[in-house]
């Protein structure tokens, strides 16, 4: 749109800026009058968070609050045995709690399940074995039988056992 020489108009600052509202009038050189908004740092602070999201098996890092601060960041951390999959990060953006995680659990194979099995392990007698965790298992006794394979990968607190007779 084209503005005659001495036509005004109003415009005023939108949220979370400062300079509220002015008018501007077309002169001969171009616009006259103050034409300025500014970020208000009062509106960014006002925007925190509250405390973040609960992490299903894990936690902070550090100590919760209840109160964070725009851009504020908090840390993550599993439980013991149970891999992190994304993160280990969350941010306060604007009052929202960004970035996502989840904790995997562990495989947990007990000497009951051993024994049905009749197996063991080659490389220790660990009864947790974390996501994505490779595990070769061997006969205690006897031979393996069945379509189940002998080497089997830890999945989100899943193994298939193969059993030997």
């Amino acid at each position: 749109r084209r503005y005659r020489y001495n036509e005004q108009v109003g415009y005023r600052c939108r949220d979370g800026y400062q300079g509220g509202e002015f008018t501007l009038t077309c002169g001969g050189d171009g616009w006259i009058g103050r034409s300025t908004c500014t970020v208000s740092f009062t509106f960014l602070e006002s925007v925190g968070c509250g405390s973040p999201p609960p992490l299903t098996d894990g936690d902070i890092k550090y100590t919760i609050k209840s109160n964070y601060s725009h851009q504020e960041r908090v840390e993550f951390m599993c439980q013991s045995y149970y891999t992190m999959e994304g993160g280990p990060h969350r941010t306060c953006i604007n009052g929202e709690w960004t970035g996502q995680m989840r904790c995997l659990k562990p495989c947990i194979v007990n000497e009951d399940l051993y024994r049905q099995h009749n197996i063991t392990i080659k490389s220790s007698d660990s009864t947790f074995f974390t996501h994505d965790e490779i595990i070769e298992f061997r006969c205690a006794r006897g031979v393996p039988v069945g379509a189940v394979a002998m080497r089997q990968r830890c999945n989100g607190g899943v193994i298939l056992l193969p059993t030997c007779q």
